[in-house]
């Protein structure tokens, strides 16, 4: 079995923490399995130990996935671009950018964030400088409070921007879906926020979900090689 989800945008506040670990829950009472978590699991990711407390229920459940034998994997979204190590040893996922390739029965399926299938000129530099050798090397001059104070700044500018934003500025680019699915049967994404299954660009392109408030959205895969999109009220 093959589990895939994200776009959880966990905070330590919001519902979907508790939400989350219902998910998880689910899954520790399954036979071990593979969950590829594709990207913004938080709300933002800063390096730090604060970070680790904050999702000490999530990141828990996840250690106890892998040593209840579970394969773990985690697709970096925009929201974990700083994630590194500490993230990696906390959940015990390994980490991939900017995407994870996966056998399932006959077919191949890609995994990715989906940030970079969109049209947004803006995202794609601000995504580039910080994955810079330049950005990092500065960076790590400053201590892990300032790195959350500018990252709940950023977001806060998000949701601001994201008022004025129209759906014309920022789509889902058909060039870049079918370069991001070359040489896969499937293309599975998140980023978008929908759940749907549609061909784009000649590509059967598979939209997860996210989880607003009490309702989750993942991919089921089997052996056989199909892939079913569920939608589940907690």
């Amino acid at each position: 079995m093959l589990y895939i989800a994200g776009d959880v945008h966990l905070d330590g506040r919001n519902g979907g923490e508790r939400f989350f670990c219902l998910f998880l829950d689910l899954l520790l009472a399954r036979p071990p399995a593979h969950l590829v978590l594709l990207g913004d699991l938080f709300d933002y990711w800063v390096e730090s130990v604060a970070m680790e407390q904050l999702h000490a229920g999530v990141l828990s459940r996840l250690r106890r996935l892998a040593a209840a034998g579970w394969r773990l994997d985690m697709v970096q979204g925009n929201r974990e671009l700083d994630a590194g190590r500490r993230l990696e040893a906390a959940s015990r996922c390994r980490m991939h950018w900017p995407a994870i390739d996966l056998r399932v029965g006959a077919r191949v399926v890609r995994v990715v964030h989906g940030d970079r299938l969109c049209h947004d000129p803006g995202y794609h530099f601000y995504a580039a400088w910080l994955r810079s050798f330049w950005w990092r090397a500065f960076s790590a001059c400053f201590p892990p409070a300032m790195h959350d104070a500018v990252a709940r700044w950023l977001r806060v500018n998000s949701k601001k921007r994201r008022v004025t934003r129209t759906a014309r500025s920022i789509f889902l680019d058909p060039r870049r879906v079918r370069a991001g699915g070359r040489g896969a049967d499937t293309l599975v994404a998140g980023h978008i926020h929908e759940s749907w299954r549609r061909t784009v660009g000649g590509v059967d392109l598979i939209l997860v979900g996210d989880w607003p408030a009490h309702r989750g959205h993942w991919i089921e895969g089997f052996a056989d090689g199909q892939l079913a999109r569920v939608r589940h009220d907690f």
